[in-house]
């Protein structure tokens, strides 16, 4: 009966996390009269989802302690445009492009989480500071930006991005689920105080959250770089654009955990704006009109998730009522 009991509430959860990917997906479909119910057209969202999630994985490290890295567009770009460069000079081909994004994201995720640590300002003070560094800093070396030629833009093809995205998902869970970092990440955002008052060191464990985001931030900045080839320098916050996508997915992912695992949850969240932003493509919709949905599907879930414990309350508070009047009932 156990196992039952567990198997229903785990096919529940399931049903519960996919209610929002694929309820969005089936109303673009009847929308549209079918156009984005397509395989081509799911294949394409799909593709599109993969870059964006695994800087959601990025982002929901620091989120996960209460920290917002708005760095990390500027972070991608800078590891774009000087470490494609390096790529290139090297003749390295992808496995260069690889190397040098990766080193020099984490390189800047070691710089801004030893600024944070030492210095102690808001982490929103401080990635906004440090995002105008980063865009501003390949200017110095590339002021042309960087071209890739076409042998560099394979991994953001089918079937490759999704092999990367399967290796960051299980990254992203085994650190998040079967480490004690992943542990301690949960214990500080659940309440510092109590995770401090136990000898978790706090400043430790947020300065390796940057670090260990700017790992998945730098094959983000492989697949940015691999999927648009030709990367200009920008300036004033110009490199948000590069990682909104996954922001925006990173708030209904949070929601999403409630009924599944975060690593999944991710990619059900990108799914889900990816299918709204196709989707209103697909109808001719505006991009203003886009932004008001977006907007307003946001504001709904963070009411209901930010309300969650009070309609518990109000539950618990009814049954245990209940209980008092029944026990008054059987005292007369």
């Amino acid at each position: 009966m156990k196992k039952q009991s567990g198997a229903l509430r785990l096919l529940k959860n399931l049903i519960y996390a996919l209610i929002i990917p694929v309820g969005m997906w089936a109303v673009f479909a009847i929308a549209s009269g079918g156009r984005t119910a397509s395989a081509i057209m799911l294949i394409t969202t799909l593709r599109q989802c993969v870059m964006p999630s695994i800087i959601c994985y990025g982002l929901m490290l620091n989120m996960s302690v209460g920290m917002m890295n708005f760095a990390a567009g500027g972070m991608m770009l800078c590891a774009c445009i000087v470490g494609g460069n390096l790529a290139k000079a090297a003749g390295m081909g992808i496995p260069g492009l690889v190397f040098f994004c990766v080193l020099i994201c984490l390189i800047e995720g070691v710089i801004v989480g030893a600024l944070y640590r030492v210095m102690h300002v808001p982490s929103i003070v401080l990635t906004i500071g440090m995002m105008l560094l980063w865009e501003a800093l390949p200017k110095v070396f590339y002021t042309e930006g960087l071209n890739l030629t076409a042998d560099y833009t394979y991994l953001t093809r089918s079937p490759y991005c999704f092999f990367v995205l399967a290796v960051c998902l299980i990254a992203f869970y085994v650190i998040y689920n079967k480490t004690a970092f992943g542990h301690n990440l949960r214990a500080i955002g659940n309440n510092q105080a109590i995770a401090n008052s136990v000898g978790l060191d706090s400043d430790k464990i947020k300065f390796l959250s940057y670090v260990l985001g700017a790992a998945f931030l730098g094959i983000g900045a492989v697949l940015y770089a691999s999927s648009n080839g030709e990367i200009r320098n920008v300036s004033s916050l110009g490199s948000m654009s590069i990682m909104f996508d996954g922001f925006m997915g990173m708030f209904i992912a949070m929601f999403i955990a409630q009924f599944c695992d975060m690593s999944f949850a991710v990619v059900f969240g990108v799914f889900t704006m990816k299918m709204l932003s196709n989707g209103f493509v697909a109808l001719g919709m505006s991009s203003t009109v886009r932004d008001i949905v977006q907007g307003g599907i946001l504001l709904v879930l963070m009411i209901i998730s930010a309300n969650a414990g009070i309609f518990e309350k109000i539950k618990a508070n009814k049954a245990f009522r209940q209980e008092c009047n029944d026990l008054y009932l059987k005292s007369k």
